[in-house]
């Protein structure tokens, strides 16, 4: 059954533990035991290119620069690769208007067969001009990802022709009484499997 997952959080020059928050999630992203496949536009598609690229645009940007915006997506397991891969990068575009740099990494075999999902990074700065195009230091920015990621989920699913269908409201305003389900990792998943307690 798909799900829907989106999580929307920032990496500020500022508000950053450590310089250089932004290329270390890179490498986290990208490292091998967990990426099955990256794709990006307006940002180098490789885990150097794009480590350095942030780097560089890091020490460029003003000292309470917002950096880059990370979103992790939760893909549908009823897709192959090839349609989340089209549907992520659908939804990438609409949401930089094809204008700012997206780097996308995805953890959809091995340990994460099973939970599919996809880094998104977002440099949202026009290339040519250095405007900001995506809005997403607007207020209300993480609704409208969370709006327009259920819009191209469902669209894809209709393409698809299946009948599943996400909805990104609480289980209460869908009208549902059954508990929400907690997030588990693999880690916690195979402490279960042992009988350890996680």
């Amino acid at each position: 059954m798909a799900i829907y997952s989106l999580h929307h959080q920032p990496i500020g020059k500022s508000t950053q533990a450590r310089p250089y928050t932004a290329s270390a999630h890179i490498h986290y992203i990208t490292r091998t035991k967990a990426l099955t496949h990256l794709d990006g536009e307006r940002l180098p598609v490789s885990r150097r290119g794009a480590m350095g690229f942030l780097r560089q645009a890091e020490d460029g940007d003003r000292k309470n620069a917002r950096v880059v915006d990370k979103v992790m997506l939760a893909l549908p397991r009823e897709f192959d690769a090839g349609q989340r891969h089209a549907l992520v990068r659908e939804f990438a575009e609409a949401a930089t208007q094809g204008r700012a740099g997206w780097l996308a990494a995805y953890h959809d075999g091995g340990k994460d067969a099973d939970n599919p999902h996809c880094h998104l990074v977002i440099r949202d700065r026009d290339p040519e001009t250095g405007k900001r195009v995506a809005g997403l230091s607007e207020k209300g920015s993480t609704e409208r990802l969370r709006l327009m990621w259920e819009q191209h989920v469902n669209a894809a699913l209709e393409r698809a022709g299946r009948s599943e269908r996400v909805d990104r409201r609480t289980l209460e305003a869908q009208g549902l009484s059954r508990e929400p389900t907690i997030h588990e990792g693999p880690r916690s998943r195979e402490m279960d499997r042992r009988g350890a307690r996680p």
